[in-house]
């Protein structure tokens, strides 16, 4: 199920509903069939969460493909690359919401307990039979508010988010390590330069800099928050994305190269090999 493009588009949330504002509750199959989804892939800028009552449907999430079941539950994180193949006759929900719309109505506290929202990856949740039941509920509840002319829908829908979230977050095995709220903070501050500057900035010098932190700061709480260096987080956030662009566009290795900010071919193919153990031609041919 590859789908290749010329190139990766920006999917916002109001090319799903063009009356959004910042959150989207709609039936699966509604979501699947609005055209911005059809027969593509998006780079998009939202969350995503896919409730499953029957049917199937395939999901390539970046490069990882997944038949997603009755009763299965998905997180999709923003930044991630989509698509989506309708199977048997799915039913179901979709919630879609903007980073600022669950960010402007939390206190801090509430923010930095959901950690599965802050990482660049989908979640899949195994929920009892009572949890399930009552995320379906609440959500059924969420789309009669979201249905509503009522100018009080968007603050219920807020703590209806919430409460889904909290059910959801139980499932989520997180990080023990004692750090201080701040470095939480600078952590994902420094994911956010690196999304932005990547392609250009590719020494942890500049995102020290920015943060207006030492290097050997940046690294410690990389090492405590992601159990990596902070050199390691710009070069996969590199290879992400030469990656996304062999498996999902037309581009040559020789544009893809440029557009990521390599010098030459050669170099770029170093690189590549280094951290996949093949050459970009032959991670595209096995795709």
């Amino acid at each position: 199920m590859v789908i290749r493009k010329e190139k990766l588009d920006f999917l916002k949330l109001e090319d799903i509903d063009s009356t959004s504002k910042g959150i989207v509750i709609m039936p699966i199959a509604a979501f699947l069939q609005a055209k911005a989804n059809q027969n593509t892939l998006h780079l998009r800028s939202f969350y995503t969460l896919l409730f499953i009552k029957s049917g199937e449907l395939s999901m390539v999430a970046d490069q990882s493909v997944q038949i997603i079941a009755a009763h299965d539950i998905i997180s999709i994180n923003s930044n991630c690359v989509c698509s989506f193949q309708a199977g048997s006759s799915v039913e179901g929900y979709s919630v879609l919401f903007t980073e600022s719309f669950f960010m402007e109505r939390q206190n801090t506290a509430v923010r930095k307990s959901f950690h599965f929202l802050r990482s660049r990856c989908k979640h899949a949740f195994v929920l009892s039979k009572e949890d399930m039941i009552s995320c379906l509920h609440i959500v059924s509840l969420m789309e009669t508010a979201y249905n509503s002319v009522k100018l009080s829908a968007h603050g219920v829908l807020s703590r209806y988010l919430i409460m889904l979230l909290q059910i959801l977050g139980r499932q989520i095995v997180v990080d023990h390590v004692v750090v201080k709220q701040d470095d939480d903070d600078k952590i994902r501050s420094f994911e956010s330069l690196v999304d932005s500057h990547y392609a250009q900035q590719r020494y942890p010098s500049f995102y020290a800099e920015q943060l207006n932190i030492s290097i050997n700061y940046l690294n410690r709480i990389c090492r405590k928050k992601r159990s990596t260096s902070c050199g390691t987080i710009i070069r996969g956030r590199i290879l992400l994305e030469a990656e996304r662009l062999l498996y999902h566009t037309f581009k040559t290795v020789k544009e893809i190269a440029f557009e990521l900010g390599f010098e030459n071919v050669p170099y770029f193919s170093t690189f590549f090999k280094a951290n996949k153990g093949m050459s970009p031609e032959e991670f595209r041919k096995n795709c």
